[in-house]
């Protein structure tokens, strides 16, 4: 099994495309938008959550089997049918064309794989399993959730406007460092 390198990906105005959309591909789309891609759906049939999403304009959809040529400008991709020779098809194509992909029902096919994710404001905890327990990834994080509330997102919006003017204040290295710690000590 390979090891993964956990990275944060910036995809703000990125064509990402979903093929699929049921309602893995559903929560799929959702957390693209979170991240400000521009979002390509194509699939015969589409969830309702989906079609209201296309209807005001959040994603594109196009009502259509899949073609690999489709794929071809597509930043990252995310397989999402419910046909197994589609989704290989999608890897391949994307694996050769350096294209990120993601399938969702068969981790050795995919380039990256998703994390089960907690998020507070401008803080993001990312749990995985290397895709070996899905289940077990999503049990940790539901046991983390109560341990970083709300309140975290409060601190790191506080914390986005003391930086930069500690920084410019504080031009010692070591002070502002024990300056830092002590507030977080605090929590």
């Amino acid at each position: 099994m390979p090891k993964y390198y956990p990275v944060n990906l910036l995809l703000k105005n990125k064509r990402c495309l979903v093929a699929g959309a049921g309602t893995v591909a559903q929560r799929k789309v959702r957390r693209l938008l979170e991240c400000g891609a521009r979002v390509l759906v194509i699939s015969p049939a589409i969830t309702p959550g989906l079609r209201s999403m296309a209807k005001n304009g959040r994603i594109v959809f196009k009502r259509k089997n899949i073609n690999l040529k489709d794929l071809k400008g597509a930043y990252l991709v995310i397989a999402a049918t419910t046909d197994r020779s589609v989704n290989s098809k999608i890897s391949s194509y994307c694996r050769k064309a350096n294209i990120l992909v993601n399938i969702v029902d068969s981790p050795g096919e995919c380039s990256f794989i998703l994390p089960s994710i907690i998020r507070r404001g401008a803080l993001t905890i990312s749990i995985s399993t290397q895709g070996i327990s899905p289940g077990l990834s999503k049990k940790i994080r539901r046991d983390l959730e109560g341990a970083f509330g709300s309140g975290y997102a409060g601190l790191l919006s506080m914390m986005k406007r003391v930086r930069p003017l500690v920084l410019k204040k504080m031009k010692n290295a070591r002070s502002r460092k024990k300056f830092f710690n002590k507030i977080l000590e605090e929590i």
